[in-house]
This record gives structure tokens, sequence and C-alpha cells, in this order.
């Protein structure tokens, strides 16, 4: 027998590892710089979150939320009786930002929370900036055998994925920062579009399929926006309209896009329609999402915040903070930098590539127009030279746009500037680069040119150090997790609400009276007892509200109604001086001989003593005003043409109402109980205290109307209590 050897020769050649795509070259090299730009948040993955520590607790909750609705008590996200307990709050315009609670949920279940909110932001930022890189490869397939074409496009990802703009909102914006989808939106609108246009008026055979397959993709990336945040989706929507008209105009094609289109927004609309639905009729029967008067003039964009630098630089932030303090906005809200690098090359475009450039240099001017409002800003200026305010095109589309009334912050149209800035941008580098080596340039130098242009950029976007937060969850938010029994807890202070006690639900999962909620800055939930029960009105406005019963008799049965075991006062939220003994005096009147179960300089707990008996008290029910102060500091209510009241625990032999009240002119005011009539009361213009008798009643609850006879009348109480008669 013999063996044969196989030869050095006849060996199979070891295949050489083959070049790593361009493609996931450049998405790794988005990772890297996201690791390095927003620096140091990756060596705090576990133990603080990148921002300022306010709206992102309330983002961080919104994981924890997500998961809990979903795997826990198996109900719709979209509502909630965690927070406002016992009656819970809608979400449907909360910056819940489905997408990352269910994106990334193996993260909220494998790890912790704080890890998974980091793990979005490396997302977002990597992920938008591959997008856009994306986008304008596409955008310069029209240079012929450009070299610098994947440079130039990777120019374009920095600088809308690294834009001060996104810096802003990471300091707790959850929602705003996912802003990776828009590039992808754009990129398959425009090739569906493109398609559809070359094929014209004579498609292929089965019109549907092939319609069918060039809208699905940019309808899915447009659902995934609406999914991170509704302003977002609604910018896209209008830059569909922008890129419609574009394509109808050059292409001189009319319904092919048109159709296409219609398509898309069919795809979009066919899956959101549930929740759509329910948004639109919340619109139409609340008004508690609406921005308070004035909003979208002070949370516009000022006209030299696109030229400020940036704020967060290292070395001239301070500066730019100092200067920034002149617009009217937030600096989340009003840093909108565009980049001097980004506008010269912007400009070496326009002047370069016009005709190739053209729709984005128009989009981008469209966005800057309606990111500036309703009227011009300009230095914190809105009127010059005594000359009246500037109106500017937001202040028609806000009239003739449907639903845009709900817009509060306007200068975040900002996002699509800086994509289509991104845009132009590497459009002038390409044409710039082009022209060098056709001048005789030698390749490295314009290899260095591109990659100094690329790091320019990021030195004027740079915002390291980045402020990290940590949390400050205390010992005995974890001692509340052990208790496995269901109750409530009330938070202390609560004259407002701090999104920190959001934060601590997530450690000790017990529901909470009040809470955080960005959708309820302007106007209050319509279901928030805060605001209509005694001792919680106590707390909310530091003083009484217009119910005139004993806060300290009426504390246990209230408590025990909402099921409140234990009243934490944070100690630590309340600064030395009048406010905190104010705080704390309060508490100590009304809990005054309740146990104290946890004190330590950091926090207070009460726990609610078992009630004995229930004792009959009045609250608030739907149609009162906002609480007023007048001149004396003396609280009243207004309403028209009805209120309600509810009458906690009747008694078999009940109390009579006692009511200061006056109204605009004079009337007569109908007292229903139940919606059965038991007393007529004349009202004047002056205040005067009218008591009425009434009859036995059944129930634990009774509802008392008043109703108005003039319905163009208005009437005001400064006082409703509970008087014996003898």
């Amino acid at each position: 027998m013999s063996i044969s050897k196989t030869t050095s020769s006849t060996r199979s050649p070891i295949p050489t590892p083959r070049p790593l795509s361009p493609i996931l070259l450049a998405l790794a090299t988005y990772f890297l710089l996201t690791i390095f730009m927003t620096w140091p948040m990756v060596l705090h993955l576990t133990n603080g979150i990148p921002g300022d520590g306010f709206d992102g607790w309330q983002n961080v909750w919104n994981l924890w939320w997500i998961k809990r609705a979903l795997l826990v008590l198996r109900t719709s996200p979209y509502f909630t009786h965690e927070v406002y307990y016992p009656t819970g709050a809608p979400l449907y315009f909360q910056t819940l930002n489905i997408f990352n609670g269910l994106a990334f949920l193996p993260f909220a279940l494998t790890t912790s929370l704080l890890v998974t909110y980091n793990l979005v932001v490396l997302f977002s930022f990597a992920v938008g900036g591959f997008g856009a890189y994306l986008l304008a490869l596409y955008t310069l397939r029209g240079y012929s055998a450009s070299t610098w074409r994947p440079g130039a496009a990777f120019l374009a990802g920095v600088v809308y994925t690294f834009s001060p703009y996104h810096f802003a909102h990471l300091l707790g914006h959850l929602q705003l920062i996912s802003l990776e989808w828009l590039p992808f939106y754009a990129l398959f609108l425009l090739k569906a579009l493109e398609q559809v246009s070359r094929h014209g008026a004579t498609p292929p055979h089965h019109r549907l399929a092939f319609y069918l397959s060039l809208a699905w993709k940019p309808a899915l990336f447009l659902i995934l926006i609406a999914l991170c945040d509704w302003y977002y989706a609604f910018y896209m929507v209008f830059f569909t309209g922008l890129v419609l008209l574009w394509t109808m105009w050059v292409k001189r094609i009319f319904w092919p896009p048109l159709g296409l289109t219609g398509l898309i927004s069919v795809l979009f609309v066919i899956p959101l329609s549930p929740l759509l639905t329910t948004m639109i009729h919340e619109t139409l029967t609340a008004d508690y999402m609406l921005p308070p008067p004035g909003s979208t003039v002070e949370l516009s964009a000022d006209l030299l915040a696109f030229v400020s630098p940036n704020e967060f630089h290292p070395l001239w932030g301070e500066a730019a903070r100092r200067w920034g303090a002149h617009f009217s906005a937030s600096p989340s809200e009003h840093i909108v930098f565009a980049g001097y690098t980004v506008l010269a090359l912007t400009g070496f475009a326009v002047g370069c590539a016009w005709r190739r450039v053209r729709f984005w240099a128009i989009s981008a001017l469209v966005f800057l127009s309606l990111a500036l409002g309703p009227i011009l800003h300009v230095g914190g200026q809105t009127s010059f030279l005594g000359l009246k305010q500037i109106p500017l095109p937001y202040s028609l589309l806000d009239r003739v746009v449907p639903l845009l009334f709900l817009a509060r912050s306007i200068s975040r149209f900002d996002v699509v500037v800086m994509l289509c800035l991104g845009i132009l941008a590497a459009h002038g580098l390409n044409c710039m680069l082009d022209k060098l080596a056709q001048k005789g340039v030698a390749r490295g130098m314009t290899a260095i040119i591109l990659v100094a242009a690329i790091i320019l950029v990021c030195f004027e976007f740079l915002s390291i150090p980045y402020p990290i937060s940590k949390p400050e969850t205390h010992p005995f938010h974890f001692q509340l997790a052990q208790d496995t029994n269901r109750y409530a807890i009330l938070d202390l202070p609560m004259d407002w609400d701090r999104p920190a006690n959001m934060l601590y639900q997530t450690t000790h999962g017990k529901a909470m009276i009040s809470a955080y909620t960005p959708d309820f800055k302007s106007r209050p939930n319509p279901l928030d007892l805060t605001q209509k029960t005694p001792i919680l009105q106590h707390f909310r406005y530091l003083g009484p509200d217009i119910i005139a019963q004993d806060p300290a008799l009426l504390a246990p049965t209230v408590l025990n109604d909402l099921a409140v075991r234990y009243v934490l006062l944070h100690k630590s939220d309340l600064p030395p001086g009048d406010y905190r003994e104010k705080t704390i005096g309060l508490a100590e009147q009304i809990f005054a001989g309740w146990p104290i179960v946890f004190e330590d300089d950091w926090l207070r707990v009460y726990e609610t003593p078992p009630r004995r008996e229930a004792l009959t008290y009045l609250s608030l029910g739907n149609g009162w005003s906002n609480r007023q102060v007048d001149d004396s500091g003396q609280p009243f209510r207004t309403f028209s043409p009805q209120a309600e009241l509810r009458l906690h625990h009747p008694q078999p032999q009940p109390p009579a109402l006692e009511i200061t009240i006056s109204a605009t002119a004079p009337q007569r005011l109908t007292l229903l109980a139940d919606g059965e009539s038991i007393s007529q009361i004349q009202v004047t213009p002056e205040f005067a205290t009218h008591v009425v008798d009434m009859p036995p009643l059944t129930g634990d609850i009774v509802t008392l109307t008043l109703t108005t006879s003039d319905p163009d009348a208005s009437v005001s109480a400064s006082q409703i209590g509970l008087a014996r008669r003898d």
C-alpha cells in the first residue's frame, strides 16, 4: 500500500479575506464616531444617561411602561393607570416613542433600563448617519466616475446625525433623537418616484403589483418615523408634497407620481388607523394636547441661531450659551446651528452644481422658513426699528393645514434643514474635489482635503464632554419594590411634577397619584384628580382651593379612597427658604400624628393610617376652570354653563351645601343630584353665600351638577363646603 502525499503545488490556495464592504465600513465608522462624539456616554452605559436628567427620566419611564404594559399587564401602552392613579391618563400624545420600546424590548428584559436607553442613543446616531450616507450616495450618482462619492456621502451623514440640533435634543428627548428613519424614507420615496416617472403612463404588466413594489418601502419607513415621533411624520408628509410637486414639474408627468404617493399614504394610514382614529377623536373632544397660547412664537427658531456657534462646544460653548440666552426658547429648542463649513460647502454646491442640487436647496429654504415659526425672530427680537412683527409662511400654514395647531415646538423643522444641508454639503465637497483633481492636484492631497472637511465639521459640532445624569434612586424605593401588595404612593412636593419620580417608579413599581407627562404641560390631564380633590389640591397649590373643608380631618378618608399607603416627602427637592418651610409645614399640619416609617436628610415617609370611618367630603368634577386667585389672595374658579361636584360618602342625614358664588349677570342656578333637580339659587354679580339643604342621597359618590339659566353668563365660585343644620 502506498500513501500519496499532497504536494504544495496541488494544495488549495488559502482564501484571502475579502475587504469589508464600503457600506458596512461606513456603518461601523458611524458607530465609532458616535462613541467619540457622545463621549463619555460609553463609560456610563450602566449608571447614567446623556442629558440634563429632566425629560430623560420620563423617557426611561416610557421604556419601562411599554415593557410593563405589554408583558405584565397585557394592555395597550397608550393608556395607563400607573400614573394619575386611580383614574389614569391617555398617552396618545405622550412622547412614547413606541418604536424604541418595542425594538429594544429584548435589551429592557435582559439588561437595565439605563443600558437600553443608551443603546437607543447609539443606534439612533449611527443609523441616522448611515441613512443620510445612503441618501447622499443616491443623489451623487449623476457624477461620472467620481472617486470621491463615498467620502462626500459620508460627510452628509456626519452633518445630519452629529448636528447641534441632534445634541440639543439628546438632553432628554429620546423621541426626537430617533431621527434615523427620515433619510431612509426620503431615499425610497425618491427611488420610487423616479421609477414610476421613468415608466410614465405605460408601466409594466400588473400595474398594481408594480406600484405596490415601489410604495411599500417608503410607507414602512414613514410608519417607523411615526412610531418614533409624530412631529417627524408630519415633516415627512410635507417633504413628500415638495418631492411630488418637484417631480411633476421636472418630469412633466402628473398621474403616476400622484397615484404612487396616494398608495404610500394608504399603506401608511391603514396599519396606523386604530391609533390615528383615536387621536383625531381626542383632538375633537378634549383640549389637553393643545399647546399654551404663544408657545409657537416662543419655541420658534431665531434666524441668527442658525449661524450661532454650538453651545455644547468645549472651547467656545460658554460664550455661545451667553449669546444663546437672547433667544426666546430653551437650549433644547433654540439650538439649530448649521455649521460654517457646512454653509460654505452648501454655497459651493449651489454655485458649482445648481441643477443637481436645486431641489435640496429649495427644500432647505422651505423648512428653514417653517422652523422660524409664525413671526421673524432676530437675536431674540420680534420688532425692528419700531416696525410691527414680520409674519412668516408658518402663520399661513397654521391656518390651512389640519391638526397643525397641535404643534408646539416649531424649531424642530430644523431636522429636515440639516438633512438637506447634509446632501448639499456632500455635493459641494464632491464638486470641489473633482475640480481639484481636474486641475492636477495630487490624489493624496484631495484625500487629505476630504478627511479635513469631515474633521472640520466634527470639530464645529463637537459636544464633548457631553453631560451625564445619574439616577438618585433612594434605598426606600428598593424597599417598596420588595412589597408585592398593590397600592399607590403620593410624592411630595407636587406643586409641579418631577420626571425623576417617574424614574423612581421604574424601581418601586407602585402606582403614583401624580406624574410628569409632557403632553399635559400646557393643560391638565382631564382625568387628573390632583387639581380636583382636597388634600391633593392643597399640595398642588401649596394652599387651599375653593373646597372649604379641613384637610387634616379629611386626609385619612381621602387617601384611603385613593389607596395611598405611603406619602413620600422628597426633602431633596426642597431648597432652603420659604418654599421648603411652607411645603414641610403643610405636610406636618395635614399629616400630624401619622406614623413616619422612614426619614433621613433626603426623604421622609408617612404611612396612611387605617380609616376608622368614611367622612363626607366634596371634590370637583368636570366643567370648572383652572384655579385662579384674586387680588386679596382668595382662590376662585369659574364655569359656564355647568359644572360638577362629587359628594363622597353621603350620610343618612345629609349635610347642607354651602356655596359662595357670583355671576356676570343675575340668573337662576339649578342644583341637580344625579340628574334630579333638588334646588334653585338666585345668583347676582355680587358674591353671596347660599346654603342648600339636600335630600337623603344613596350611593358612595353622588354627582351634583350646577347649571346656569343663561348659557352665556359665567359663574364664579370662591368657596364650597358642607354645613350641618341644627
